[in-house]
């Protein structure tokens, strides 16, 4: 990838946001792909050393790709009003 952004910047962390799979084609490890995609830019051509994300803890499919892919929560919950009928969202981590 050539997506430099050197000097990196300190106070920007990168932040995984809205990984989507069709329905119709679930279960062929396309969400797992698309982690390890964002993850390899993160790191390798941007610098980091974590990535972040906030998922549904009612959506048990996301829940559980996140946490094979080796995401940790750190705790933290809240019931934002932009998030629907998502009951609680999480708040998760990965040293990558």
């Amino acid at each position: 990838f050539n997506m430099d952004i050197s000097p990196k910047d300190k106070q920007l962390q990168p932040y995984l946001s809205n990984l989507c799979v069709d329905q119709s084609v679930r279960g062929r490890q396309i969400g797992k792909a698309m982690c390890r995609v964002v993850e390899s830019i993160a790191k390798d051509a941007w610098g980091y050393e974590k990535l972040y994300l906030h998922v549904d803890l009612e959506n048990v499919a996301a829940l559980n790709l996140y946490k094979k892919e080796g995401f940790d929560d750190v705790g933290s919950r809240w019931n934002p009003f932009w998030a629907g009928q998502a009951a609680e969202i999480g708040y998760y981590v990965k040293h990558i």
